[in-house]
């Protein structure tokens, strides 16, 4: 079992050398024609870099003559409407009348009634009989009120 052991060990470090081997190989070797230096790398990304900002002055440019034609259009069209409004809101004003109703009539609620019958000292019973409603009715109101106040 060690001596299988000691083979696949023995096998791996043959297999780490020559990868090792391989790669020196490779850092030793002067750049080919395939591969591109980092001058010239650095000067494609500048002109890169230099088309994106005139790319970019241009957006914004035309986005500036593009806002503020919108704004004058927004504005003469808002004036417009206002003015129409304003004269419709006085239209409006001058065709109203407000209704007047003389018969209008405020109506205590019925808590709002045995409240103050409970407070002039009427009985709960006499209060039931005078509001016809039922005496637990009443009472529970008084005490729910009592709670509160």
């Amino acid at each position: 079992m060690t001596s299988f052991l000691l083979i696949i060990s023995f096998l791996l470090h043959i297999i780490a050398f020559a990868a090792i081997y391989q790669l020196l190989k490779q850092v030793r070797q002067p750049n080919q024609p395939n591969q591109i230096s980092s001058e010239e790398i650095n000067s494609l990304l500048d002109n890169y870099l230099e088309e994106l900002k005139e790319e970019n002055d241009r957006l914004i440019n035309q986005l500036t003559t593009h806002r503020d034609r919108k704004s004058k259009e927004v504005s003469e069209a808002s004036a417009t409407q206002d003015s129409k409004r304003a004269g419709e809101i006085q239209q409006a004003h001058s065709e109203y009348e407000p209704e007047v109703h003389e018969d209008d009539q405020v109506e205590a609620s019925l808590q709002a009634r045995i409240l103050h019958l409970y407070s002039k000292g009427l009985s709960i019973t006499e209060i039931a009989r005078q509001l016809n409603c039922g005496k637990t009715e009443a009472e529970l109101i008084i005490k729910m009120a009592g709670k509160h106040a």
